[in-house]
């Protein structure tokens, strides 16, 4: 597992010295890095912690006021320690400081309660002795600007430091520093008269890092998470306020994917959204039964711009009908269900709809209905009653369609793709279990595949779950999706998907929650005419078997293909110009399983 460290952030003082006895208390883990901000008045830690315990020996403090850190910096100077890692911070006007100090090898000078002009000074003096920079921490003490800075007497890579820098020449010195060849190595955020202020290293390196400023604390919890399933390390943190609000500066470094193979990935994702105009999409790779590579991509909400990460959730429109036929298949290996059961008349398992006179437009063919052709789209109808009378419940919506719609095919005879089978197929669920269909997905096929973060949709934005998405462009909100639960109402993440997908794709990675055999028939190529590859819940071909999904707001995609590569992605929206994913996403998607990347053996599930 390339991941051997933790991070945490908004931790109070006491939540950090907790966090700190857990992770550090028996120095079982090395504490890296750890920065203090102020939000309203209270005080407020970011920390990394490594499994990684190699180095010189260290302690750490936190919370200290200016006379406390002095008289700390003697006492343990007196000890052979030395601070590393400096954090100041004001509290109310009022500087205060945590740290991190090491048993150095070589002679070092620190300094704090510096004026700009007093730092650069320092500076230039030190730099010129032959010291290098290794720290420096921006902060204000009775609103002005301060630096606390630390030089050791060291060899290392050529280095470059600024101070003073505004988000913008920040931004501006990033680039070009890094055309130069030199990467960021420490960032200190810091707010001067309410607007952001920066001071950085870089270092002269070959290898790259990936850094980011201003960021919210949604969207360092989503870069966070965007750097945890590519295999990046994070390395540095800085909490900061500006404007009475938290925000971060960060560095990553390192990645399971060469620069090639991860910039192939990017670039072709990028180019899909940008000429579709796609706000928000997130990817999810599995190789053999394994979690190798995920990231967000754009925005959740283009308004607050919040960015999706690996764990955004999205409505996966009817990528939900493999779970919906995943539970049929399930209650046919621990109930009497069979496939061949008929859904209406006097034995059917939804019951005798027809009994009254005028009820059923077409009683014959309406009662020649079962399991197996919901299954399939073969039930005969041509007009889907999902979309239809929103103001009926369920029970009623059947009778409506029943009564209004006819069934031109013979059930069975002919493949018409119609949302209402599966539909038909949750009232199944519900009649055979006991459950509502969410509850019974959820603990019979979600829970074994150790899924515990998808749900049913909601009908209006605001009773969308806190980490959703906001969908874009043909009135998503005029969705009814507790009516479409069963045929497209489920939210998820991909890597949600690929796990389901794993448990039912006959691999000996992940517990498979259908037996073999089971797997087969729903794999199994309908017959009937105009069917194509599509079998029970699933298209298959001698590649993949996939489904696909799209409604206003959402596509979705959901492949296995024979080498052992499966990919899920959704959007936030439906492109005009990819047609249920056909023009677009899947190109994409198979662009990606054939083009010889090489995937990581670790398993990020």
């Amino acid at each position: 597992m390339f991941a051997n460290y933790v991070a945490r952030h908004n931790m109070t003082s006491n939540e950090y010295q907790s966090e700190f006895n857990k992770y550090s208390g028996d120095k079982k883990m090395r504490l890296m890095d750890v920065s203090g901000y102020a939000v309203n008045g209270t005080a407020y830690y970011a920390a990394i912690w490594s499994n990684n315990t190699t180095g010189p020996d260290w302690t750490a403090r936190h919370g200290l006021s200016e006379a406390q850190y002095q008289t700390t910096v003697t006492d343990l100077k007196n000890k052979g320690y030395r601070p590393n890692r400096i954090s100041a911070f004001s509290v109310n006007g009022i500087p205060y400081f945590a740290c991190i100090f090491y048993k150095p090898s070589g002679a070092w000078v620190a300094r704090h309660d510096l004026t700009p002009d007093q730092y650069q000074a320092e500076f230039n003096n030190w730099n010129k002795e032959g010291y290098r920079l290794i720290e420096v921490c921006g902060y204000t003490k009775g609103g002005s600007t301060r630096y606390a800075a630390v030089w050791e007497k060291s060899t290392g890579p050529a280095f470059i430091a600024r101070h003073g820098m505004t988000s913008e020449i920040y931004q501006s010195e990033f680039n070009k520093q890094w055309n130069n060849g030199y990467v960021p190595v420490r960032v200190s955020g810091f707010e001067v008269a309410g607007e952001d202020r920066y001071a950085a290293i870089w270092e002269k390196s070959t290898t790259g890092v990936y850094a980011r400023h201003r960021m919210t604390n949604q969207n360092y919890q989503a870069e966070f998470d965007n750097g945890w399933y590519q295999g990046m390390q994070l390395t540095h943190v800085s909490g900061y306020t500006v404007g009475g609000k938290p925000r971060f500066a960060a560095l990553w470094k390192g990645g399971s994917l060469s620069f090639k193979d991860a910039s192939l990935i990017y670039n072709k994702v990028n180019t899909y959204m940008q000429n579709s105009a796609i706000p928000g999409l997130s990817i999810a790779i599995m190789k053999d039964g394994k979690l190798v590579w995920a990231k967000g991509f754009g925005l959740m909400n283009t308004t607050e711009g919040t960015m999706v990460s690996p764990n955004s959730l999205f409505r996966i429109a009817s990528v939900s009908k493999p779970i919906t036929s995943a539970a049929i298949m399930r209650l046919t290996e621990t109930t009497n269900l069979k496939l061949s059961d008929k859904i209406f008349g006097p034995n059917g398992l939804l019951g005798d709809i027809c009994s009254q006179s005028d009820a059923c437009i077409d009683k014959t063919d309406l009662e020649k209905i079962t399991v197996q052709h919901c299954l399939e789209h073969t039930t005969g109808w041509v007009d889907d009653a999902v979309w239809n009378e929103y103001q009926l419940n369920n029970a009623d919506i059947i009778k409506w369609a029943a009564k209004n719609y006819a069934q031109p095919n013979t059930p069975g005879s002919e493949f018409k793709y119609m949302n209402f089978d599966y539909f038909l197929l949750g009232r199944i669920i519900e009649k055979k279990s006991g459950q509502t269909y969410q509850n019974y997905i959820k603990s019979n096929i979600l829970s074994k595949c150790d899924i515990g973060d998808m749900y049913i949709g909601a009908d209006t934005q605001a009773a969308q779950k806190p980490n959703e998405v906001t969908y874009y462009g043909g009135n998503p909100y005029n969705l009814k999706l507790t009516r479409m639960d069963a045929n497209g109402g489920w939210i998820g993440k991909p890597m949600d998907l690929l796990k389901f997908f794993a448990g039912i794709d006959k691999l000996p990675n992940r517990t498979d929650v259908l037996k073999s055999g089971t797997i087969d028939v729903m794999r199994t190529i309908s017959t009937a005419n105009n069917a194509g590859d599509y079998a029970k819940g699933l298209k298959v071909n001698g590649d993949w078997w996939m489904h696909n999904g799209c409604m206003p707001g959402t596509l979705s995609s959901l492949v296995h293909f024979k080498n052992g590569i499966s990919i899920a992605i959704v959007i936030n929206t439906r492109p005009s110009n990819d047609e249920c994913t056909w023009s677009g996403m899947y190109p994409l998607i198979d662009e990606i399983q054939k083009s010889g990347i090489i995937w990581p053996s670790y398993d990020l599930f």
